[in-house]
């Protein structure tokens, strides 16, 4: 067995076991760039050993990769031979290598100006079509934690009275979100303007263009990006900046931590724990305060 055997095997196996297209990518390009560097150094795979693991975590310090991304690419490494282990086709693994120190961030996230900031811009586009659509992209993003890509695969069939199904996200698995009053006054404005625009004629897609066709991320992240250009905000906003904001005002307003991961399709409650990073001490003092054992005595 060589390398690429290995991998394709081993990707046959989680598309089995119901891993998410996008996950199996990522698998797939992360340990085709690892079996590229020992290809390179004449180690197959069924001869690797720790002390080449750790040669390999060597040459990604020298090129300066930070330690997150060193992790990610070794913990692919480990589930291949994790696997491989299974299959017996290799007696043990020889990925045992602890995880190396991470440095704490602190995740960026839009205040409550800057969402109305945002909003008030979205409505200023000179088509009402397009203006109301817009809004509607960003309180999906902002007041129910939506990727990109959930907001692009929402059809009309899944946006209920009181919720809105995602399906097949990240982690392969259906999941309900809820409607605020809000956001449910802006996606019926939404639907009256849409159905008016195109004579009640609707297509699969829920976010359309003008020309009624499905988005793409890329169109969607260029919205975005549109209007952070008219607000003027100058910090650094990517697409996962608006569920960052969406977990931290979850857990500022009271939500609590699990079920905030369940809003998200977290697989773990660890990834949602690092949106609390971005939380002030005044946050988490007037939470406290409001959860007091004494100031709430029956």
């Amino acid at each position: 067995m060589d390398w690429n055997e290995g991998i394709e095997e081993f990707c046959l196996d989680i598309t089995i076991r119901g891993f998410s297209k996008i996950t199996i990518k990522n698998y797939r390009s992360k340990l085709k760039n690892i079996a590229d560097y020992f290809t390179e150094k004449h180690i197959q795979i069924l001869e690797l050993r720790t002390t080449d693991v750790k040669r390999l975590i060597l040459h990604y310090q020298e090129r300066d990769y930070q330690a997150s991304t060193i992790n990610i690419n070794i913990s692919r490494l480990k589930k291949l031979f994790d696997y491989l282990v299974e299959e017996n086709l290799v007696q043990e693994n020889p990925v045992r290598i602890r995880p190396l120190p991470e440095q704490k961030k602190i995740v960026s996230i839009l205040t409550d100006n800057e969402i109305k900031e945002l909003i008030v811009a979205a409505k200023k586009h000179r088509y009402p079509l397009l203006a109301q659509r817009n809004v509607v992209i960003l309180m999906l993003m902002v007041d129910c934690g939506l990727r990109i890509s959930e907001v692009v695969g929402i059809n009309n069939q899944d946006v209920l009275d009181k919720q809105i199904i995602i399906r097949n996200s990240k982690n392969n698995k259906d999941r309900a979100v809820a409607i605020s009053p809000v956001l449910k006054k802006e996606l019926i404005k939404y639907k009256r303007i849409k159905k008016k625009k195109y004579h009640g004629e609707d297509q699969e897609a829920f976010i359309v263009s003008y020309q009624q066709r499905r988005l793409n991320k890329k169109a969607i992240w260029e919205i975005l990006r549109g209007l952070l250009n008219q607000t003027g905000i100058r910090k650094s906003v990517h697409p996962h900046t608006f569920r960052h904001t969406y977990a931290s005002m979850q857990v500022r307003n009271g939500l609590d931590i699990f079920t905030i991961s369940l809003n998200m399709g977290h697989s773990e409650i660890n990834t949602t724990q690092k949106y609390l990073s971005s939380l002030r001490s005044d946050d988490f003092i007037e939470k406290s305060i409001k959860t007091s054992t004494l100031m709430n005595l029956k």
